[in-house]
């Protein structure tokens, strides 16, 4: 796992590259709060990301709560094709969850 992160004034985006999981969830954990308290608005990256279980739910429900709490945001781009399904999933399993505000910005399942 490697992570990169860009920001840019109040905006960041935090580009995982590889799987998500239990193993890679704390180095994920502390690339976020590595952000600086300026950062309001959060981007994850996922086009690399090809593989998340459910240590990666765990983590971005955390992060939404974290950027809502704060009032900022959070936003996913370019998830593959497993994680993006698996997000889907969590949707209409848990919908009281942050998946359909985070999934609001993707391709619905049907353009997949």
């Amino acid at each position: 796992m490697s992570i990169h992160i860009t920001i840019d004034g109040d905006r960041a985006v935090i580009s995982p590259r590889g799987a998500i999981d239990q193993d890679t969830r704390p180095g994920l954990y502390t690339a976020a709060d590595s952000l600086p308290a300026s950062v309001t608005s959060v981007t994850w990256d996922l086009r690399e990301v090809f593989f998340m279980d459910s240590a990666g739910l765990h983590l971005l429900e955390d992060q939404h709560r974290t950027a809502r709490r704060s009032g900022g945001s959070l936003t996913l781009t370019g998830p593959q094709p497993q994680p993006l399904h698996l997000l889907r999933l969590a949707a209409r399993m848990y919908p009281a969850g942050p998946w359909r505000p985070l999934l609001a910005g993707l391709p619905p399942a049907d353009a997949a």
